[in-house]
């Protein structure tokens, strides 16, 4: 078996990412490996607890500003949002720490793309991710990250509820 030294742990900030996050460490610990903590705005999709309310108001505030009084343009909200997700990548990787590197990367576009995508491109041994647990009909309706990037990733994949 192959020591999975290179981890990536997409996270959207719920308990369930962050208890990944911990199986993440615990692995890496015992391989020698790192982490990458990844988060991908779906901005299609923002909610008000993926990064707070405060980016969320935000960003309402200038979609709906008129251009000629607008001191940001829709460009800079969505780098607000990036910037609101490292600060969080970095909070979260500063508080599972325990000795492992610990690197962030935001994305942006569909969160499944996205991680799969990042995981090809960078050599990525193990996906390391938390699930929501929903039933199959709500999977069905809702889709799943999780199940997408199982079927679509080339490297393995490790769910934790």
């Amino acid at each position: 078996m192959e020591i999975m030294k290179n981890i990536l742990v997409p996270t959207d900030f719920s308990d369930s990412a962050s208890g990944a996050l911990e199986q993440a460490v615990k692995l890496a610990t015992l391989s020698g490996g790192r982490i990458t903590l990844l988060h991908v705005i779906f901005l299609e999709k923002i909610k008000d607890d993926l990064l707070g309310l405060d980016a969320l108001e935000n960003l309402a505030r200038v979609l709906n500003t008129p251009s000629s009084e607008a001191t940001h343009t829709p460009t800079n909200a969505v780098d607000t949002l990036t910037e609101a997700a490292q600060q969080r990548l970095k909070e979260a990787a500063a508080k599972a720490g325990g000795g492992v590197k610990i690197d962030t990367a935001v994305a942006q576009g569909r969160p499944s793309v996205e991680v799969v995508k990042y995981a090809g491109e960078n050599g990525v041994d193990l996906i390391v991710m938390g699930t929501h647990g929903r039933s199959p009909i709500g999977r069905a309706f809702l889709g799943s990250v999780a199940d997408n990037v199982i079927r679509q990733a080339e490297c393995p994949v490790m769910v934790v509820r």
